[in-house]
């Protein structure tokens, strides 16, 4: 069909809730008459929807123990409802649910009006209709109904749009429109004062000169506050009495909204009328109040965005750098088959400056550890919960420890624990604490890891493999922030951050089931991916030696050497258990071995690789090679970066994390000339 959603026949039942589609300028009332109702492009569907946005087959609604739910059918997508990504929800009378373009709002319907309104069972609906005649109630409740649709219109646009001034052009036109304003300000909060980010009268032109149009003390006022104000009459209202723009301003009507979220606040939304008093109504208020709190989750997200955006060019100009710089490495490495300790002197002795925190007990000189590296500065801080994800092996364990090292937990208590080690029947003792009594072998009272993590910080590794019920459980207490001990009556709080940790995909079980939704919401705020071992091969030489020096301090005997041919294959090898595999492999042939470790000690698995041959080095001393080999590398490092930024040295200088005259010695060294239509400095030195 073209532009209008089409339902194919159901059969008759009991009065079931209905479904309104709005698509195209069009809308459709569906009643829910089957046990499970499909929606998609496909002719096959229950209803089918002329939508590009849409899969074939895209959702469905399915009847379940009395109520309904919306699946999402690994659509390309993605199901929307009342703006957020579901896999599974539970449908309630007023969801929106959106699908491109389309939208099909959940409802219970009366008879009467169903082809011509939206009964949304809420507060925000029914408050108006108090006291009025049921003729007037019809009227109220059209008007409430297209208050509502511009909501979800702002909604739409919301999700749909990333850039900043586009957002927040468009909310302040609706807002203004909808509480018919004489002008609506935008205000975001700067470095140093609040800023004007779009103004608009009622008109909709732009108001000139807005940092001067508009009272910046009431809107300080709620932004400190975080709660909304109203003023029938500004000038008259004894908490102005003492800012002289209201006065200056000559304002009548006042109304004012803070963007908060959890974190912090951004700015408000502020409207006045100069000419009319009583001109903002508490309806006015309600729904203001839904847009920023709908707005600041978008504004905070196109930020973010924004943010991206910048860092993002920096991050790919300095990981192609990187990335040559490490081919090369690698490449001298291995054709030259250096021992142990020269392949060391091929690698930075440092890591780059930069980084607010030392993370010199991880050992590394990997980029993507740096990139790590640099998300840890901006969260060990905060308490937001974090998610590592990474293969068994990586330092999940590691990454925990220094977020809670770097924040302002530190000096409470750091727990860990793998929740796929504790037995089942232990797991709610183990987490929660019990009282005497509880149980057979209680024999006395018990704190949980909650309580004697209490202002501190939980590590939950491999926390896929928590039981449902457990999962649950875990679930109220993040919510929350009390448990309770088995077999206790007394509510404890605590204020726990959590760090959680697998090596499975967890995003994939939740949508098989297998992991709560809501509860992987809850700890993947943030989400830290570990590389591998084998995607980080810079790092062998380093956790070679570091294991070495472990192995003979811990011994009192002589640091043991790696043979040639042993180094080389322990390089090329792809260690699926990662560093833990690496240690190992180290802790046995070192118990095993004389002072050289010969090749022969290795895994057979690890011998394979030493059989690839070598290049030779031609005579030359390996010292003079491995200063040639520095050089060339670092050489083509620093071209890479010129390259990258143009010739900005300063840029170059901040990306390389080096200073600018060590730039410019550097550039005099090697005799680099930017070249016009080449790369620089390629044909300078041979």
């Amino acid at each position: 069909m073209s532009g209008k959603p089409r339902e194919k026949s159901a059969g008759s039942g009991r009065k079931r809730p209905k479904l309104i589609v709005a698509e195209n300028g069009h809308q459709l009332v569906l009643q829910l008459d089957q046990r499970i109702t499909t929606i998609g492009r496909s002719h096959d569907n229950t209803v089918e929807i002329d939508d590009v946005s849409s899969s074939r087959l895209h959702c469905q609604i399915e009847r379940k123990d009395g109520g309904y739910e919306i699946v999402d059918l690994k659509s390309r997508n993605g199901t929307v409802v009342n703006g957020v990504l579901v896999l599974r929800k539970e449908l309630r009378p007023g969801d929106c649910i959106e699908i491109g373009k389309t939208q099909v709002f959940f409802e219970h319907i009366s008879q009467e009006y169903a082809d011509e309104t939206i009964d949304l069972t809420t507060d925000y609906f029914l408050e108006p209709l108090e006291g009025l005649e049921e003729e007037d109630q019809l009227s109220v409740l059209k008007n409430e109904r297209e208050i509502f649709l511009k909501l979800m219109e702002i909604n739409r646009n919301l999700n749909s749009k990333v850039v900043l001034d586009d957002l927040l052009g468009l909310i302040v036109d609706t807002v203004v429109e909808v509480t018919s304003a004489e002008r609506g300000f935008f205000l975001l909060a700067g470095e140093k004062e609040l800023e004007v980010r779009a103004a608009r009268n009622m008109d909709g032109e732009t108001v000139k000169d807005p940092q001067l149009k508009f009272c910046r003390g009431i809107a300080e006022d709620v932004i400190d506050s975080r709660k909304p104000l109203c003023s029938d009459n500004a000038m008259n209202d004894r908490r102005f009495r003492d800012l002289e723009t209201v006065k200056e301003l000559n304002l009548k009507s006042v109304l004012c909204v803070p963007l908060a979220n959890d974190d912090a606040v951004l700015g408000a939304i502020y409207v006045d009328n100069r000419f009319d008093e009583n001109a903002f109504t508490s309806n006015h208020l309600r729904w203001l109040e839904m847009v920023a709190h709908q707005a600041a989750v978008a504004i905070r997200n196109a930020q973010l965005f924004d943010e991206n955006i910048s860092r993002s060019e920096v991050l790919e100009q300095t990981q192609r750098s990187l990335e040559r710089a490490n081919a090369q490495l690698e490449e001298n490495v291995m054709k030259k088959t250096l021992q142990l300790e020269e392949a060391i002197k091929l690698i930075p002795e440092d890591q780059p400056a930069g980084f607010k925190y030392d993370y010199s007990k991880i050992i590394t000189r990997s980029p993507k550890m740096f990139e790590i590296f640099r998300i840890l500065d901006k969260v060990s801080e905060s308490a937001v919960p974090v998610l590592i994800l990474g293969e068994s092996g990586t330092g999940k364990e590691l990454i925990a420890g220094a977020i809670h090292k770097n924040g302002q937990r530190s000096e409470k208590e750091f727990i860990s624990e793998n929740c796929a080690a504790i037995p089942m029947n232990l797991m709610e003792s183990e987490f929660f604490g019990h009282v005497k009594g509880a149980f057979t072998g209680a024999t006395s009272e018990k704190k949980g890891l909650f309580e004697v993590a209490d202002k501190g910080t939980l590590f939950l590794d491999e926390i896929a493999d928590m039981p449902a019920d457990m999962q649950t459980k875990l679930l109220r207490v993040l919510q929350e922030g009390e448990i309770r001990r088995v077999g206790g009556k007394e509510v404890i709080n605590v204020d726990v951050r959590v760090v959680s940790a697998t090596n499975k995909n967890i995003f994939d079980m939740v949508r098989k089931q297998e992991f709560r939704e809501d509860l992987l919401y809850r700890i993947n705020v943030i989400t830290i991916t570990l590389p591998p071992l084998r995607d980080r091969r810079e790092d062998i030489p380093l956790l070679i030696d570091f294991f070495l020096d472990r192995i003979a301090e811990r011994s009192s005997e002589k640091k043991k050497s790696l043979d040639r041919e042993t180094f080389q294959a322990m390089y090329q090898h792809d260690w699926p258990g990662n560093v833990r595999e690496l240690e190992n492999e180290i802790e046995r042939f070192a118990a095993l071995g004389g002072d050289v470790i010969e090749p022969q000690l290795l895994s057979p698995s690890i011998q394979a690789n030493g059989s690839k041959p070598g290049l030779s080095v031609d005579g030359k001393p390996l010292k003079d090679i491995v200063s040639r080999t520095v050089e060339d590398v670092e050489r083509r490092v620093i071209c890479s970066a010129l390259v990258d930024t143009n010739w900005k040295k300063s840029k170059t200088a901040e990306m390389l994390g080096i200073s600018r005259p060590t730039l410019d010695a550097k550039i005099l060294k090697y005799a680099l000339k930017r070249e016009p239509g080449a790369e620089p400095g390629l044909n300078s030195r041979n």
